[in-house]
């Protein structure tokens, strides 16, 4: 999981920069990485997929050019580094949890 989320940041800095093309190719690599990571748990797969799909349609443009599906990569690193930090938050909470108990 620490290559998907080091390359899904990867991505958002490069997208920050305006290089989309790498952004978009770090995003995908990162994308394969999470699916790889998580390939035995379906709910985390499907819970990445479908945010990843409505980051896309909620703030890219939808065409079918280069710009378009480069724009899909960088979804998928909006929504690994989103993950990566929920599920930290969550850890985080649960051992603070078990710590005062």
């Amino acid at each position: 999981m620490k290559y998907a989320f080091i390359l899904s940041i990867v991505s958002l800095v490069l997208y920050h920069d305006d290089f989309l093309a790498a952004a978009g190719a770090a995003g995908y690599l990162a994308g394969i990485f999470f699916l790889v990571t998580y390939r035995e748990k379906p709910t985390i797969l499907a819970i990445g997929c479908i945010a990843a799909a409505i980051v896309t349609i909620m703030y890219f443009s939808w065409d079918f050019s280069f710009d378009g599906y480069m724009h899909i990569g960088v979804a998928w690193s909006m929504t690994i580094t989103a993950f990566v930090a929920i599920l930290t938050l969550v850890t985080l909470g649960c051992r603070l949890k078990n710590k005062l108990s």
